[in-house]
């Protein structure tokens, strides 16, 4: 006697299964990028805010971030909006006046953010 089973079913089922969870993956790893872009974003604000005083006025709100890809970011001045064509000379400075750094004293909070993040999402989707 032999006992044949009909497991079709139950392989589409996991077939959507991983499925669903591959693209929630996908979308959670994006929206961990996009929070962090957004943070540094936001810090480095923060520090221009501090150093470009009244001739750097715009300069802070035209740092900006943008998707470029499926999880990619990217962070820094817009040439587009005022000022935003100045950040060479804010970050590292020019004959009229020294480097701000903004960006440098922002970026070393990144890494152990990230990672942070990346666990803490990665936690959650287990």
């Amino acid at each position: 006697m032999t006992l044949s089973w009909d497991t079709s079913e139950l392989e589409h089922l996991e077939d959507e299964v991983l499925l669903k969870a591959a693209v929630e993956a996908h979308l959670g790893a994006s929206d961990v990028i996009k929070d962090q872009a957004t943070k540094f974003r936001n810090d480095w604000r923060d520090n221009a805010r501090q150093s470009a005083g009244a001739h750097g006025k715009h300069y802070p709100s035209s740092i900006t971030t943008e998707r470029v890809g499926d999880a990619e970011w990217e962070v820094g001045p817009d040439s587009a909006m005022p000022q935003g064509g100045m950040g060479r000379g804010f970050e590292w400075g020019s004959v009229n006046q020294p480097p701000h750094n903004d960006m440098g004293q922002a970026i070393v909070q990144v890494p152990d953010r990230l990672e942070s993040a990346v666990k803490k999402w990665s936690e959650n989707l287990l």
